[in-house]
């Protein structure tokens, strides 16, 4: 699953300095010059952390996937027919059909 086009994409300001402008800067009054920072909300540092955990889980859990072939190859894996009948039922019930 991918989160993109979650944000909007943000229109900035070309900012340009110009050449003499720069030039005629001393050490000292580079360091009074503001800085661009960013600050990111709470929100999206819970999407950043949502989006590294998705990007770390694996799509197939392996580990399930061999223990379920392992148990139908030895006959261990069972069905309940009553069961599987009654969610398919309970789920064709359950859906609403619109019109």
């Amino acid at each position: 699953m991918k989160l993109t086009g979650v944000f909007p994409p943000i229109k900035t300001e070309k900012v340009q300095v110009k050449k003499s402008e720069r030039s005629s800067a001393s050490k000292a009054d580079k360091a009074v010059l503001p800085t661009d920072s960013v600050v990111l909300s709470a929100g999206s540092m819970d999407v950043q952390k949502a989006r590294d955990v998705i990007a770390q889980t694996p799509e197939v859990r392996a580990d399930k996937v061999q223990t379920l072939k392992a148990d139908i190859a030895s006959g261990q894996y069972l069905l309940d027919p009553h069961r599987i009948a009654d969610k398919m039922m309970s789920s064709l019930l359950s859906e609403t059909v619109v019109e």
